[in-house]
């Protein structure tokens, strides 16, 4: 994971890697690790919504969802 935050030019892939590795290998939420990879990297907050992809903004749309943080404007929602 460490050579995927070292790259200069931070690419939606190299983003998405990064996170999916904190939360798989560290135990973070998707907003920590996002959180994470933003400051480690002394990115601009701004920048976020550029480098997700359309499965990790779902992943963390959820999780802001479950901590209600967000309300989804959706139908019918099965309880898992």
């Amino acid at each position: 994971m460490t050579d995927v935050l070292e790259h200069k030019i931070m690419t939606k892939k190299r983003f998405n890697i990064a996170v999916e590795e904190l939360v798989a290998n560290k135990n973070l939420s998707y907003i920590d690790a996002m959180t994470h990879v933003i400051e480690t990297r002394g990115m601009d907050y701004s920048n976020i919504k550029k480098l997700l992809s359309p499965s990790l903004k779902a992943k963390l749309q959820n999780e802001a969802s479950d901590l209600k943080l967000i309300k989804i404007k959706s139908g019918n929602k099965l309880p898992i």
